[in-house]
């Protein structure tokens, strides 16, 4: 193990102390000096970009909550930005990982770096302001107390292990509560909009997220006014008591409302006015162009079905004094007249709401390390003005590190902007889903003329980033006994350093039981590292890159990645499989990594229709949604069962199976259940069906351990040629039985799931790997063996 140069100090001691405070899965930005930073502490209100400035007269504010990234009501959102000329926030409570994924494989943390990226590029076109919750999307949730249990314990990944014992409903619904009315408190809106309903009763309820956005959006909409609560929030600048002036809840969507729920409709159909990166055009059709940003929810492809020429809203709380609606509004903010004197809005709202000019100010680099400078060029100034640009978002204000604001004048050349050592890294943002928001720059300025009135504002572009930074893939990482080769990815940001110390550290649970460094070429970008983990057991891992200097000091960067060691999984000897590829392929990669001969079905080949030698095909998820080729062609599909072919096919949505008389060799339709609870009890009904015995003998013990749920769009009704495998069902409601249905037909056998087995293989669930070999393997565990063979 290598030492430290400094005395009574290792690399391995520092780094594993450190390690050890967290278990989460995503990245984590540890500054130089961090500890320091903590024990000073940022002063509130010390340096910090002043509200008002002089500012224009204050605009109308209005604010739109939602539960995922594509739930915002983009329509309503860009008719206040670009006809009212409001300033609009979309408060996003989750980032979306525990969605499905209909553009690639990613699923999780890497998903929701997807699904946030997606919302920073609608924001762009609709004009508005993103601010996220990061509350943990743990999956498809049935009830609001569900969502404020799993958000109770301060979990951020799947990958993240919390102790049941922190867990409480009643605590998650407070710190969400509160949380809302902090950025109610922080953004001041006027009027508050959501498209999320508190009804909790099934079946007209919503989904748990959306209805926990109901419920604490209601909750927060008066408490935001009460100076009794959360008074510690009041001590943070620009934070005040507000109370918004009416909570709207969007009602009709896709159908017509009762007319009786309606108070206000908004003509969303009007024309938005023309921005930097739009042009004057109906505020419907930006919507659309917003919305089809959200390429993983496939609504590139289904954002025209979302136009209207109106949205409809039901008042659901109004503060006192707020003038009544009129008969027939068709303004949230009809009677409402923003004060321009009331609570100033901050520079950073000014400048994010596009309400202030900016200057073309050049920067010597788009990235700076904390305890080095950025220079600002000085040109753009007209003779008299001034420019003041404001520490970031996490610089220390006070002690020895303290950060200051800086001025400069026209013809002064160039300003320098230190950034001091305990500075928060605000990049790479794409590396951390919970870290800055794409576009966040963190470097605010104000421009002044003689008279010292505002007259510019902006960001600068330059993003605050750590030396050096590591990043592992893929995301969980598979081991083996014995001697394993991991790559690490190296990004160096500070100039001088030609070469980064990373350290490697494996842990079984908090125990480390492995440990290796290294020092990587800046120039070279990536190094390997090799861990000899012996005869280690299958299990749960977790691995540690961090990236510091060759001395003692705190690591830069940290990253963690769960990892695994599966037990001996492996499909029938000799089996060649093909696969009818999605978006998603990890089907297909499992059963490669299974010792399986996996070939491609493009269009020729379902075209031809010979799929002689082979023993299984595999359909993708929602092949038939990606794949109209596999649709045109699915009889050769099944004439290939009926002739001795064993055919496989993952879970698909409901309209686009039911709409396309679905791949099944008997009536199948599918509808709407669910099985949200991963750890819902699974009882097999025919114990000794040969799906169950070979390559694996199953048991009880194969269906422990699933992430985030069972299965989704069970089939709704079955032809009785199908048997009924298993049953499974989130507590209280009555099990569902075609969760795995096997049906034999002509010479061949099909099986149909709606299990999430793309889910389990892709977070190594071994159990799920040890079913999935069997439900393959089936010709060969038979004697069938391969269509043609006979």
């Amino acid at each position: 193990m290598d030492r430290c140069p400094c005395p009574g100090g290792t690399f391995r001691r520092t780094t594993c102390l450190l390690m050890q405070t967290s278990s989460t899965s995503r990245l984590r930005l540890v500054p130089v000096l961090a500890a320091l930073f903590v024990l000073i502490g940022p002063a509130s209100g010390q340096s910090a970009p002043p509200s008002g400035l002089d500012a224009p007269d204050r605009p109308l504010v209005v604010m739109n909550l939602a539960a995922h990234p594509d739930d915002e009501d983009g329509l309503t959102m860009a008719y206040y930005r670009g006809n009212q000329d409001a300033v609009v926030y979309s408060v996003i409570y989750t980032r979306g990982e525990g969605g499905q994924n209909e553009a690639g494989p990613d699923l999780y943390e890497r998903l929701g770096a997807i699904r946030t990226a997606e919302t920073e590029a609608a924001a762009r076109i609709l004009g508005t302001r993103v601010v996220f919750l990061d509350r943990f999307d743990f999956g498809f949730s049935k009830h609001a107390a569900e969502a404020f249990t799993e958000w109770s314990g301060g979990r951020t990944g799947f990958w993240q292990a919390i102790d049941p014992a922190d867990l409480d409903a009643e605590a998650g619904r407070d710190a969400l509560v509160a949380d809302v009315v902090y950025q109610i408190r922080r953004l001041k809106p006027d009027v508050l909009f959501t498209n999320h309903d508190t009804t909790t009763a099934w079946p007209n309820a919503q989904h748990g997220h959306h209805q926990a956005v109901g419920l604490s959006s209601f909750e927060a909409f008066s408490l935001a006014a009460d100076p009794t609560y959360r008074p510690e929030q009041l001590e943070e600048d620009g934070v005040d008591v507000w109370q918004p002036s009416r909570l709207f809840l969007r009602v009709g969507g896709f159908s017509s409302a009762n007319p009786d729920e309606i108070d206000v409709t908004v003509p969303v159909g009007d024309d938005c006015a023309a921005t930097a990166v739009r042009p004057a055009e109906s505020c419907a059709d930006r919507a659309v162009a917003g919305v089809s940003k959200h390429v993983s929810q496939g609504f590139d492809l289904w954002a025209p079905r979302f136009r209207r020429e109106t949205t409809t809203f039901r008042l659901i709380a109004s503060a006192e004094g707020v003038p009544p609606l009129p008969a027939g509004a068709t303004d949230l903010a009809a009677g409402l007249r923003p004060n321009p004197t009331a609570a100033d809005l901050p520079l950073a709202t000014l400048v994010d709401s596009g309400r202030l000019p900016t200057l073309d100010l050049g920067v010597s680099s788009p990235t700076v390390v904390p305890t080095q400078s950025v220079y600002v060029e000085l040109g753009a100034l007209a003779p008299g003005q001034t420019v003041t640009v404001y520490p970031p978002p996490g610089a220390p204000t006070q002690g020895l590190f303290a950060a200051e604001p800086v001025t400069g004048t026209a013809g002064a050349g160039r300003l320098r902007v230190p950034v001091p050592s305990g500075t928060t890294p605000t990049a790479p943002a794409y590396r951390s889903q919970y870290g800055t928001s794409v576009g966040t720059a963190p470097l605010l300025y104000a421009v002044r003329d003689a008279a010292g009135a505002l007259v510019a504002g902006g960001r600068l572009p330059v993003e605050i980033v750590p030396p050096a930074t590591v990043d592992l893939s893929p995301d969980p990482i598979r081991l083996v006994p014995g001697v394993n080769e991991i790559p690490v990815q190296l990004t160096v940001f500070e100039a001088l350093r030609d070469t980064v110390n990373v350290g490697l550290t494996l842990y079984r649970g908090d125990a480390a039981v492995a440990f290796a460094v290294q020092g990587i070429a800046a120039a070279d970008g990536q190094g390997v590292f090799e861990i000899d983990l012996g005869d280690a057991a299958p299990g749960d891992y977790r691995i540690q890159a961090a990236a510091q200097t060759s001395g003692c000091g705190l690591p830069w960067f940290i990253v963690e990645r769960p990892a695994t060691i599966l037990p001996d999984v492996a499909v029938a000897p000799g089996l060649r499989v093909g696969f009818v590829r999605s978006y998603d392929g990890t089907m297909a990669e499992a059963l490669a990594v299974m010792g399986a001969d996996v070939v491609d079905l493009d269009s020729t080949a379902l075209a031809a229709g010979d799929f002689s030698g082979l023993q299984t095909i595999v359909v993708d998820i929602r092949a038939m949604l990606e794949r109209p080729d596999l649709v045109a062609h699915k009889d050769r599909l099944l004439a290939w069962v009926e002739r001795g072919g064993h055919l496989v096919v993952g879970y698909h949505k409901s309209f686009e199976w039911n709409d396309n008389d679905g791949l099944a060799p008997y009536p199948l339709v599918l509808g709407r259940d669910r099985v949200t609870m991963e750890d819902a009890p699974v009882t097999v009904l025919l114990p000794d069906h040969p799906l169950f015995q070979a390559p694996h003998a199953l048991t009880e013990a194969d269906w422990d351990g699933w992430v985030q749920e069972r299965g989704l769009y069970f089939p709704s009704e079955a032809d009785a040629r199908y048997q009924r495998l298993l049953s499974v069902g989130d507590a209280g409601e009555a099990p569902l039985t075609t969760g795995l249905l096997f049906a034999e037909v002509g010479q061949g056998t099909y099986v149909y799931s709606p299990l999430v087995w793309y889910r389990q293989l892709a977070a190594l669930t071994p159990g799920a790997w040890r079913a999935f070999a069997d439900l393959v393997s089936l010709p060969l565990t038979d004697g069938r063996g391969a269509v043609g063979a006979r």
